[in-house]
């Protein structure tokens, strides 16, 4: 190295080692934005400090989900370019592992954070540690590796033998004797599930389906092949669904009615005027009106009784009713009487028990006409363009969503029904819509179509769960 060039060396190194004194001096005053530019500029002239990268990745974790994992993947970073770390034990090493670790528990991944706790517990032999490694393991079912975890962690530490964490181990055990997954469901024990990480929401949405959304399915009885025969009613949405399985070659009908019929309330009226009953002169009218050309009851009736399968997609839960005698109205709304129509009649959100009566009045006529017919329900996702009750349709969509997916879990779980199941479409959409792209508008721009392609993953995912291997 000629003179000149140590001489600038000498200084560059002279330079970082003021900007160093200056960034720590700043922490020791609890400066920390100060701390972070002279670190981010320490940095940008020296990219491979290792300390100074570590440093800056703790300062710039504000608590954030965004902040949090962007130190997160600075620490990871130092690891993975740097595994020596692992295997020299310094107090410095230990707490960049621990570090990584914990922000890996709070954003993901989480395999990764067992890994590195693991690792951690190993190096330091440290009862935190262990004990920070159990709780991780417990979280994600390695229910025996929790329990060897906080057993050491009480050797170690005394302190932690306290009787919420023998209880905590009483519970583990107990969870390992009784082994897989499904030797859970059978005994009734608590299930244990985790959230989707940002990767599986932006990976293939089948596998999204049948590992996270519909996971309860996994064990459901495979019945479907060419040869079922379906019959769909509800909202638009079933007729997606219909012609999806339509478009993949299944025998499907769907009840086209019309989008006014998309209430359990016009549900209910429409078997009734199925089953010849007495109902209101204009609701029979506007029953008639509403039909595609050809519609009878002997032909819909026709339909149900060849059906195997009955897929009942819920709309939404508000509905007309008349201000006086509280009867639920069919009216003929217009984008210029839809105004006067809500002075007229009172238009409010029905309540979970009063649609659960109505879709239980359904599935009972329903497997009148064609006993022993499987039966899934749905949640229509699309969501509810007007209302007459609130100001922010918005929340009186999630009201109306909230109110059926609980009207879905009534029917599904507690109302002694066999043969029937829940298919959660409304939470493909709603929550895999939420943290990936182009659920809805995809196909032409407005945001109340759900996309073509997801709907057939959806129905594609279904077909799957239900089908044999």
């Amino acid at each position: 190295m000629s003179t000149t060039a140590l001489d600038n060396h000498t200084q560059f190194q002279s330079i970082l080692g003021q900007i160093r004194t200056l960034a720590y001096k700043y922490i020791e005053d609890k400066d920390f934005v100060s701390a972070q530019l002279a670190f981010q500029k320490l940095l940008e002239l020296d990219p491979k400090d290792i300390n100074a990268r570590f440093i800056y990745a703790q300062l710039i974790d504000d608590g954030s989900h965004k902040k949090r994992a962007e130190a997160r993947d600075m620490m990871l970073a130092i690891l993975d370019e740097n595994p020596e770390i692992f295997e020299q034990a310094t107090e410095g090493n230990l707490h960049l592992i621990r570090s990584a670790a914990v922000r890996c528990s709070h954003v993901g991944p989480f395999t990764r954070s067992m890994e590195l706790f693991r690792k951690l517990a190993k190096a330091s032999n440290q009862a935190a540690d262990y004990f920070s490694l159990s709780e991780i393991l417990t979280q994600n079912n390695e229910f025996e590796e929790a329990v060897g975890a906080l057993e050491k962690a009480i050797k170690l530490n005394p302190a932690y033998d306290n009787p919420i964490n023998r209880e905590t181990l009483e519970l583990a055990r107990s969870n390992a004797k009784k082994g897989n997954k499904a030797k859970e469901a059978k005994a009734g024990r608590a299930k244990v599930g985790r959230y989707p990480e940002t990767k599986d929401f932006l990976g293939d949405l089948q596998t999204l389906i049948t590992s996270h959304i519909a996971v309860n399915l996994a064990a459901a009885p495979k019945f479907l092949d060419k040869s079922t025969r379906f019959f769909t009613m509800g909202s638009c949405f079933a007729r997606n669904l219909s012609k999806s399985l339509s478009d993949s070659g299944y025998n499907s009908h769907h009840m086209e009615i019309s989008e006014y019929i998309n209430t359990t309330f016009a549900n209910r009226v429409f078997v009734d005027w199925l089953r010849g009953a007495t109902i209101d002169p204009e609701i029979r009218e506007r029953i008639v009106e509403l039909l595609p050309q050809g519609s009878s009851q002997e032909n819909t009736l026709a339909v149900i009784k060849q059906a195997d399968v009955f897929i009942l997609t819920l709309g939404v839960a508000a509905a007309f009713f008349d201000r006086e005698t509280g009867a639920f109205v069919l009216p003929r709304p217009t984008a210029l009487n839809s105004r006067a129509l809500a002075e007229k009649y009172k238009f409010r959100t029905a309540s979970v028990q009063e649609n659960v009566d109505n879709v239980r009045y359904l599935i009972d006529f329903v497997r009148s006409v064609r006993p022993g017919i499987k039966v899934i329900v749905t949640v229509s996702p699309v969501p509810l363009l007007t209302s007459f009750e609130y100001e922010s349709v918005v929340q009186a969509d999630c009201l109306s969503k909230s109110t059926m997916r609980l009207v879905a879990h009534e029917i599904v779980n507690n109302s002694n029904l066999e043969d029937i199941w829940y298919w959660p479409s409304f939470e493909v959409f709603r929550w895999g819509g939420s943290n990936a792209s182009s659920f809805f508008a995809a196909d032409d721009g407005a945001a109340w179509h759900v996309s073509e392609d997801k709907v057939s993953a959806t129905v594609r995912a279904f077909v799957q769960t239900f089908s044999p291997a």
